[in-house]
């Protein structure tokens, strides 16, 4: 009997020690991390690169309180791309020729070979970059053929070829040889502009002038025309809007 009762205590006793280390173990396990993830905009993305000289992203403009004026129309394109068609090579011109193909992409609503024309007469107008570059442009079939890609995109796809510039769904850039124009900012332009065509212009002008080596600039004066490296999207900082390099005070 004595001996019965000695194994039950030792059993008894087995068995309260065990228990007692698993709630220990418990409580010395840790606890497991919590993560929280939020939304977060565009704006708080990244800055603006500096323009430079140099083939590195310059995106068109930099974002400002006077952003929520602006168009977002929400438009998602669908990835795909129509190149425009070939333009005349022009005629009798003796500078440097830079070639350059037009694609948009499908879903913006913006046809391709209209687009590409409104372009080509910006970048053979004479108050363009021809006559101070010593410059002409010529509109090709392939982007193959291109020394400059000239892209129409919905805001997001603009967004993911300007890497690693922040375009927050609402500028345009140049990235090396390829330039980004948002559809939104094509189709809608921006509250500084009341002349959808001026502004396209500008648009244009702006871009390609970071393709020939161009960057931003600052208004000469209250009043003055702005010169086209402005980032004129947002702040004219006291100047009136200009689309065009030749009209510029300086030269």
């Amino acid at each position: 009997m004595i001996l019965l009762l000695a194994l039950l205590l030792v059993l008894a006793l087995v068995s309260l020690l065990g228990a007692l280390g698993g709630e220990d173990a418990a409580k010395s396990a840790p606890a497991p991390a919590l993560t929280t993830a939020g939304p977060t905009s565009s704006d708080e993305a990244g800055t603006v690169p500096e323009a430079s000289a140099s083939p590195s992203p310059v995106a068109d403009a930099d974002t400002g309180e006077e952003s929520g004026q602006i168009v977002r129309s929400g438009i998602i394109g669908d990835g795909t791309w129509t190149v425009a068609a070939a333009a005349a090579a022009p005629a009798g011109s003796e500078s440097t020729m830079h070639t350059y193909a037009v694609r948009v992409e499908g879903g913006t609503g913006i046809d391709a070979d209209e687009a590409a024309a409104e372009i080509a007469a910006v970048l053979a107008d004479p108050r363009g970059w021809q006559d101070l570059e010593d410059v002409s442009f010529q509109q090709v079939a392939t982007l193959e053929e291109a020394e400059m890609t000239i892209s129409l995109a919905s805001p997001p796809m603009v967004d993911e070829l300007c890497l690693p510039a922040h375009t927050g769904g609402l500028w345009s850039c140049r990235v090396g040889p390829e330039v980004a124009l948002n559809s939104d900012r094509w189709l809608h332009a921006t509250p500084t502009y009341d002349d959808l065509s001026a502004y396209r212009a500008y648009m244009v002008n702006h871009e390609v002038g970071h393709f020939l080596g161009h960057g931003h600039a600052r208004c000469g004066g209250a009043g003055e025309a702005s010169p086209v490296m402005l980032q004129q999207s947002i702040h004219l900082q006291g100047c009136v809007p200009n689309a065009w390099p030749a009209d510029e005070p300086s030269r």
